[in-house]
């Protein structure tokens, strides 16, 4: 099978542009400036194929400590906040044997289409690489680890290499991908 994929057109936003160019403004030129209610960038997602590279704003992305912190995915869609809000709350439930800090996610990079990149972390133990999926309606983790990710994985969620990278395991061995 060919690695290489045609993929629809996305565009590129960093955050803050993705957040202000996801509505359009309503306001009407008036002779007096009124004040209007101005969508806030936490909640208002960016349109479908959207790539939003988070590591622009803080070189490690957003750090997810609890779910309140998800309001910090400017233009991630709402249902993509919610995966990532119950996530850090599991992980930090169950905690991590032998550690005293909190586990932690980190959110690299979204394409606005169902994918996702990102990190678990837990300060002083460790962590692994992550990828999320956009499977049907609801949002998974594709894959998590320390290695690189195998080639049956990203074809079964069509992950872009944007976020996937340009190479995969193919059983043991290292073979380009492309998407």
């Amino acid at each position: 099978q060919d690695d290489a994929a045609e993929t629809p057109a996305t565009t590129s936003a960093t955050p803050t542009e993705a957040a202000s160019s996801a509505a359009p403004s309503t306001s009407k030129p008036t002779a007096k400036p009124t004040k209007s209610p101005t969508p806030s960038a936490s909640n208002t997602p960016a349109k479908p194929g959207t790539y939003i590279d988070y590591e622009a704003v803080d070189e490690d992305g957003i750090r997810i400590a609890s779910a309140a912190d998800t309001a910090k995915l400017t233009g991630a869609p709402t249902d993509f906040k919610s995966f990532v809000g119950t996530l850090i709350e599991k992980q930090a439930a169950g905690g991590t044997a032998g550690c005293s800090e909190a586990p932690v996610i980190y959110v690299t990079q979204i394409d606005t289409n169902g994918w996702a990149r990102g990190s678990y972390s837990t300060p002083g133990c460790g962590g692994s690489g992550a990828l999320w999926a956009k499977s049907g309606s609801s949002w998974t983790e594709a894959w998590s680890g320390q290695s690189l990710v195998d080639c049956a994985t990203l074809h079964r969620y069509a992950f872009p290499s944007r976020l996937a990278g340009d190479t995969c395991d193919s059983g043991g061995g290292t073979k380009p991908y492309s998407r």
